[in-house]
């Protein structure tokens, strides 16, 4: 089991746009860094595993009340399945398109980069594209095209800047790591935002 915060912090370092978020022992921590980063938020466990199967993720916190009342529910429900934590991440809840980018280590071609449509779909559908390691902006044009990312890029009449999502596919191919899962990424018309990380150094 990794550490989501380990994770994310990684990220940031190496230059990559990830959705504001802090780390909260207790309630009033969690008001605290929610007002900073301002509503609505998410809660989090803070370890890395699937977080939907376990119902690791607290979605739609508008405000103090939403995350007072509802986090406390959240928090039992986690105890009650034996989920052990010392706190929850809280994280900017960002609008948007869901894709999943990776790196995965193929036993044929070696270290490849993944582009398709994430969120909780992204293994029912299994609409991804790979290219080996690094790649270039023609690469990324080539791997958004062969997916439904293409079509996301317009989706409810957003403006995702493709260019944005090319240099982040180039940038994360070149990324040093064994293994890594983002899954979602944010993309709007501001960009790209990185909420949820496993990576394997």
């Amino acid at each position: 089991m990794g550490d989501l915060r380990k994770n994310l912090n990684f990220l940031k370092e190496n230059g990559f746009n990830v959705a504001p978020f802090g780390f909260a022992k207790n309630e009033g921590e969690a008001i605290q860094i929610a007002e900073e980063i301002g509503y609505p938020v998410v809660f989090k466990i803070p370890s890395d595993i699937h977080k939907t199967e376990v119902g690791g993720v607290l979605l739609n916190i508008h405000d103090i009340s939403d995350l007072k009342k509802l986090g406390r529910k959240f928090v039992s429900k986690l105890e009650e399945k034996g989920i052990v934590f010392d706190g929850l991440i809280v994280q900017k809840q960002i609008p948007g398109v869901e894709i999943i980018a990776g790196i995965k280590n193929d036993p044929v071609f070696g270290k490849v980069v993944m582009l398709g449509v994430g969120g909780i779909f992204a293994e029912l559908y299994k609409d991804v594209s790979f290219r080996v390691c690094p790649i270039d902006e023609n690469d990324a044009e080539d791997m958004i095209n062969e997916t439904k990312v293409k079509e996301l890029l317009s989706f409810r009449g957003m403006k995702i800047n493709k260019a944005n999502l090319k240099n982040f596919l180039v940038k994360l191919s070149k990324l040093d790591v064994k293994e890594m899962d983002l899954n979602p990424v944010i993309l709007n018309n501001d960009g790209y935002w990185i909420v949820d990380a496993r990576i394997m150094e």
